[in-house]
């Protein structure tokens, strides 16, 4: 009996120390955000265009990837999927990030692929100011957010 509950306790622990125990919430709300992507232009340069999206009348633009290891708890809630030229793609969601509570920044999280790399979205209207990144986020150093 006592091995049984050391092994309980052994397992237990290995599981929280891997981070299985705090993952990502996957499910769709209630009523999920289609977000339909739409072309951005940079003002600067005619030929860079990037695959934007709206959420509450801010337009995003790709930022960065992840650069650290993202948490559950790092994770806010689940606004919708991304539709691209009329494809609904339900794996790809949409979500707030709990340090960001001005909403500068959106996850674009696949709930399929492990290779599929977090992408991080950022609110064109901070373009030229500073903002509070979160660590996990690197950037990718578009010439857009120079």
């Amino acid at each position: 009996m006592k091995r049984l509950l050391l092994g309980a306790v052994i397992g237990l622990t290995v599981f929280m120390m891997c981070g299985c125990g705090n993952g990502i919430n996957y499910d769709l709300p209630d009523e999920p955000i289609k977000f339909n992507t739409q072309t951005f232009v940079s003002p600067a340069d005619k030929d860079d265009t990037y695959s934007a999206i709206k959420y509450n009348d801010r337009l995003y633009i790709p930022y960065g990837t992840l650069g650290n290891t993202l948490k559950g708890e790092d994770v806010g809630e689940c606004l919708g999927y991304i539709v691209q030229d009329g494809v609904a793609d339900e794996n790809t969601r949409v979500y707030v990030l709990t340090a960001d509570k001005d909403l500068n920044y959106l996850a674009l999280i696949n709930t399929e692929g492990f290779m599929d790399q977090t992408i991080f979205y950022r609110a064109e209207d901070t373009r030229g100011k500073d903002t509070d990144t979160p660590s996990y986020i690197e950037s990718l150093d578009y010439d857009l957010w120079r």
